[in-house]
């Protein structure tokens, strides 16, 4: 439904995509490069909810987990890889300026966990 919509849309726009991907098509790719996000200190896992996310960007909060040690995120990032922590209950945000006029951009969530074919 989501994909199909995206396609619609790209269509109405007038534009004939020269090829379709999906992102579960480069997963290894791109679970490299959260992995090194983490090791450079450039993301982290996050616990917090989607409405308190969006509380803490309206205040221009940090979330509580922002400063965790690399090691950790990288350690609870595998466990998410490997399907032991449940749907919701985490997320990978990149760090980003949380002083940014558009509280909406920061520490954008990078990767979640949904339990779904792809």
């Amino acid at each position: 439904e989501y994909i199909d919509h995206i396609q619609d849309i790209v269509a109405w726009l007038g534009w004939t995509p020269a090829k379709i991907t999906y992102s579960s098509d480069y997963f290894h790719e791109l679970h490299a490069l959260a992995v090194k996000l983490i090791e450079t200190g450039n993301a982290y896992v996050c616990h917090q909810t989607g409405d308190e996310i969006k509380a803490s960007r309206e205040k221009r909060e940090p979330s509580p987990w922002r400063d965790r040690p690399k090691e950790e995120s990288l350690k609870l990032f595998e466990d998410m890889r490997k399907g032991l922590v449940d749907e919701g209950k985490a997320t990978l945000r990149m760090r980003q300026d949380h002083k940014n006029e558009n509280f909406n951009m920061f520490d954008l969530i990078a990767y979640r966990i949904k339990f779904v074919p792809h």
